[in-house]
């Protein structure tokens, strides 16, 4: 064999281990399930040029859906080849590649090969797109359905608490008929403003506080599914006598004050279901008091995680989104206060703080006994 012959296969096999190595690297970044398009496409610009033949020369842009992505040295260049990336049949952008010099004849600048291998890899980019896509879409349907399974055994669930309070499935479409949903952190009520209406919470949690001087103020009740917010402003003076706020994202019903009245007056059974409601509210706020006016700061706190752990998540973690302030004033004391009390209990194995800032009650046992000791 010639020499002239025998080196031009050894580039040949060099040229084609190079496209080889080079769709290996692309193939490996599309098997990965958790990377994204953007973060794919950007990769790929880094490889393309490791399989043509002017490696270090080589730069590269991919258009996709009208955002550019490029190498750090790409500029606009006389001789470039483009292939288009098509994505369910219409074209969703184009890959460019083109040298920072010129290279030999301008009508070889890029070999067969490499436009093979350019188009191979648009194919490619476009199936993972595909795929990404309609990933996204299944995920997208499932949760809308998720969603509405979940919507429809709350209005389930609520449907089921009102016929237990005695209600008709009339009254029950009087009192569910306007929702409002509000985000985390809103304001649900405001202590002082005028109110006509009653809050029927459906989902969520929120928290009932009075405001008091220098942004300190008594946050006397966590509010969970399904209760009543602002009954205490039926009768009387029509206006707030604390503020509300969103813990989570909520869902309420507004049910106007004269329409709660008129179902009042009209049902005797669910009037008595109301008053008994009414009262296990106020035995518990005086419950509360009564933890406040006669336990020191220890017992207040166990208390408090105990009511949390008990009564509104019935389950021995408490989410992060009653914060630290959130249990300080549940327990009437400073933020730094109920802080050091629970980084007490954290040394005495009583309560687990995760990284996500979830309270675990390690020993509900021992837990409980402080707050009966006060």
């Amino acid at each position: 064999m010639e020499k002239g012959k025998f080196t031009t296969l050894l580039q040949n096999l060099s040229d084609k281990t190079k496209e080889l190595d080079c769709l290996y690297k692309i193939n490996k970044i599309m098997m990965d399930q958790n990377v994204q398009i953007e973060q794919a496409i950007k990769k790929i610009i880094e490889i393309i040029p490791d399989g043509l033949r002017y490696t270090t020369i080589c730069v590269v842009q991919i258009v996709f859906e009208n955002t550019e992505y490029h190498s750090p040295k790409y500029k606009l260049l006389p001789n470039t080849v483009t292939t288009q990336i098509i994505v369910d049949g219409i074209e969703a952008g184009t890959i460019k590649v083109g040298y920072l010099k010129k290279v030999g004849k301008i009508n070889a600048v890029f070999l067969p090969d490499e436009i093979n291998l350019l188009n191979t890899i648009a194919t490619k980019l476009s199936n993972f797109i595909l795929i990404k896509k309609l990933h996204k879409k299944i995920n997208e349907i499932e949760n809308t359905e998720n969603k509405q399974q979940q919507k429809n055994t709350v209005q389930s669930n609520l449907n089921h608490w009102l016929k237990e309070l005695q209600l008709s499935d009339k009254e029950i479409k009087l009192f569910t008929k306007l929702p409002i949903h509000f985000k985390k952190g809103e304001t649900m009520c405001k202590q002082g403003s005028i109110t006509s209406y009653i809050m029927l919470i459906s989902d969520g949690l929120s928290k009932n506080y009075l405001e008091g001087n220098q942004e300190r103020g008594y946050n006397f009740s966590i509010v969970k599914p399904f209760d009543f917010i602002g009954l205490s402003s039926l009768y009387g003076s029509l206006t707030y006598h604390f503020s509300g706020t969103a813990l989570t994202p909520c869902t309420v019903y507004i049910i106007e004050n004269i329409v709660f009245k008129e179902v009042i007056a009209s049902n005797s059974a669910f009037a008595l279901k109301v008053l008994e409601w009414y009262c296990n509210v106020t035995e518990r706020h005086l419950k509360r008091l009564s933890c406040i006016a006669n336990k020191q700061a220890l017992g207040r706190v166990a208390e408090i995680l105990l009511y949390l752990k008990d009564d509104i998540f019935q389950n021995k973690i408490i989410k992060s989104y009653i914060t630290r302030k959130d249990i300080a004033e549940l327990a009437a004391m400073s933020t730094e206060s109920a802080i050091r009390i629970l980084s007490d209990l954290k040394k005495d194995n009583i309560i687990k703080i995760a990284a996500n800032n979830n309270i675990e009650i390690a020993d509900p046992k021992l837990l409980k006994t402080l707050s009966h000791a006060g």
